[in-house]
């Protein structure tokens, strides 16, 4: 790969939800917000030290979200196969976000949430999160597996 000094255009990210056993780009996805990483910080600071000091708690994710342009008879968006279908029967399912640059995040999660909206002047949309859950994989590394 080319080393590009300047970054890289994120347009052409694209998520995939697994339907029926195959990982499907989701249709009309506008900016997303990738999966963030963060940790709990818990202080240690005793009484014989002099400074304070931390240690990192459990890695935790920010969920991704992200708009549609929303059509009710895309199948990635409807309540038949789509979004509204996983969020109404709870589904637990298999997510991929890829970026142009090739920059990978494989997970398992859910749909937290799903909110049309309906302006006046405007095109319909639908402001969508998902939950990842369990381990992952970020560039085809294992994240999160149990300790052993």
């Amino acid at each position: 790969m080319p080393t590009n000094l300047q970054g890289y255009s994120s347009h052409g990210t694209i998520i995939r939800r697994e339907m029926a056993g195959v990982l499907t780009p989701i249709a009309e996805v506008g900016d997303i917000t990738l999966p963030g990483l963060s940790r709990n910080e818990h202080e240690t600071t005793s009484h014989n030290k002099d400074i304070d000091a931390y240690v990192g708690g459990v890695l935790r994710r920010v969920a991704p979200t992200f708009p549609l342009f929303f059509n009710q008879a895309e199948p990635t968006h409807d309540h038949m196969v789509g979004l509204y279908k996983a969020i109404i029967d709870n589904a637990y399912e298999g997510y991929e976000i890829t970026q142009p640059d090739g920059f990978r995040w494989l997970f398992s999660g859910f749909v937290q949430n799903i909110a049309p909206t309906a302006p006046v002047d405007g095109v319909q949309t639908a402001n969508v999160t998902i939950r990842p859950s369990g381990p992952m994989y970020i560039n085809d590394v294992l994240v999160g597996a149990p300790a052993i």
